[in-house]
Formats: C-alpha cells, sequence, structure tokens
C-alpha cells in the first residue's frame, strides 16, 4: 500500500502539493502520503479504522498530528461530491473484494465522473484491483479507459492484483 502512494507521485512531472486518499485502512498509504511533506486528506467511512491507526505504527499519534494531514469520516463519494478542493493525486484502497456493496462503487464510471472534477489537470488517479474474477478486471479496465484518455496499468511488486492509473495527461512521459 506504500505504493499507492508513492508510484502515482513518482509519476507526476512535478512536486505534488495535494493529495486524497479514499478508505484509510491500515493507514500505510496515508502515512505514505504524508512522508511528502503535502497536504493529505484522508476519508474514511469507518471510525474506528482510524483508531486502529497506532495498532499498526507506532508514530501514528504524531502523524494524526501533523497539521498537513486530516482525516475525515465521511463516506468518500459523498465527501467528493460536497468539496471543492482539486488534488494532485487521488489515491483508492477500498477493502477487497471489490464487489462487495461498499466498495464496488468506487469502480464505476460514476465515481470516475466525481474523481475527475476533483482531479488537476496533470494529476493521477490511483486505484488498485486486488484480484477477483477476470470479468470484474475487465469492467473495471473498460470503465477507467470510458473515464481517462490516459490509463496505464501495472502488476503490484508482489504479484498482489493490479495497479491502475489514470489522468486527462500522458502518464510518466
Amino acid at each position: 500500500t506504500k505504493n499507492m502512494a508513492h508510484f502515482p507521485i513518482f509519476f507526476l512531472n512535478r512536486k505534488p502539493e495535494s493529495a486524497l486518499l479514499i478508505c484509510f485502512g491500515m493507514g500505510t498509504t496515508y502515512r505514505s502520503l504524508m512522508s511528502w511533506d503535502i497536504d493529505v486528506t484522508a476519508v474514511e467511512l469507518v471510525p474506528s479504522v482510524k483508531d486502529a491507526f497506532g495498532y499498526y505504527f507506532d508514530d501514528a499519534e504524531a502523524i494524526l498530528k501533523n497539521p498537513k494531514g486530516r482525516v475525515v469520516i465521511d463516506d468518500g463519494r459523498r465527501f467528493l461530491n460536497r468539496t471543492t478542493k482539486i488534488y494532485d493525486v487521488i489515491t483508492i484502497d477500498p477493502p477487497p473484494p471489490v464487489e462487495a456493496a461498499g466498495s464496488s462503487l468506487l469502480y464505476s464510471e460514476e465515481f470516475y465522473s466525481v474523481v475527475k472534477k476533483h482531479l488537476k489537470t496533470d494529476g493521477i488517479f490511483q486505484q488498485w484491483f486486488p484480484s477477483g474474477e477476470g470479468k470484474i478486471l475487465d469492467a473495471i479496465a473498460r470503465s477507467l479507459a470510458n473515464s481517462f484518455p490516459y490509463v496505464r496499468a501495472f502488476i503490484s511488486l508482489e504479484g498482489w492484483g493490479i495497479h491502475f492509473f489514470a489522468s486527462e495527461s500522458p502518464i510518466g512521459t
């Protein structure tokens, strides 16, 4: 999950100023985004997930106190519909399985249209497909290709799924 922060930033052709993380999880991606010394907002649906951050990382309290970061308890899609902020990187890490009711909505063309409104023109959207049926992978890839003119896919370092990057501008040129 560190790669969900570092790789999209690496592919930007400039230093980022802000990032949005949807689905806090263990906090690894949030922690990695914070290491770039940029403004980071994380959105998590379940309050107790944020509370467990200290269980995984000894420095969780200090990271949560960093004024450049904030964790919002809300639905990611609802948050995007309410904010006017534009981000350099938006990364999501919904819990598997991707076909679960709460996660599946984050792999749709409708969701991607909301994401694009909050992504800078040269910004990068990162989404991970952990694993699953080939037809689900095909549907996700098709939805991304229908939504963004530029999409790249990479097999994860551990072979655990595929990382998709999508943008309105060429990625990594």
